[in-house]
């Protein structure tokens, strides 16, 4: 069960960082609204994660699913950049999770 808190508070993290980018700097209710709530959830549900989890294992794959699908969902849906050092650079922090994942 941890898994699956771990992955759900990295999409939690993921969709936060969207919102937050969507709130103009937390200036459109809304989306300031729906980023704070999605963090505070994406903490929870990382802290049950760590009741049975290594530290340094979720909190690496917490911020990479974040990190990676930021990245992601600024280019699908905030027409930010597709250079190929960009999406370089995305699939190295999603292999060096895996990686992490592969050696604990």
């Amino acid at each position: 069960m941890s898994w699956v808190f771990l992955i759900g508070a990295g999409l939690a993290e993921m969709m936060a960082v969207f919102w937050m980018g969507k709130s103009k700097g937390y200036q459109i209710v809304k989306w300031s609204i729906l980023s704070v709530g999605t963090f505070a959830l994406s903490f929870y549900l990382l802290s049950r994660s760590l009741e049975t989890l290594p530290l340094g294992l979720a909190y690496s794959i917490w911020v990479g699913i974040g990190a990676a699908g930021g990245v992601m969902l600024g280019m699908l849906y905030l027409n930010e950049s597709r250079d190929r050092w960009r999406i370089f650079f995305l699939l190295l922090i999603i292999g060096s999770v895996i990686g992490l994942k592969v050696v604990a």
